[in-house]
């Protein structure tokens, strides 16, 4: 999960606050990577939302979709 939330924000165009927003979605990321907890996955979708919505941005793609549906 790291890794694909990486690629995302890599190509944002982040300020001060979108970064902190970015920065706390990897770790979460990174977390949900080693400990599989649908609490760290829901508050990754939570933190990408947010940060999807600070820079008005479309959600071209939400790699939690799948796993918080079963």
């Amino acid at each position: 999960m790291h890794e694909v939330v990486k690629a995302w924000v890599d190509t944002l165009s982040l300020n001060v606050e979108t970064r902190v927003l970015a920065n706390l979605a990897l770790m979460l990321a990174a977390r949900y990577d080693e400990k599989g907890e649908t609490s760290t996955a829901g508050e990754l979708r939570k933190t990408m939302n947010e940060l999807r919505a600070s820079l008005n941005a479309e959600p071209e793609f939400d790699p939690l979709e799948n796993l918080l549906k079963h």
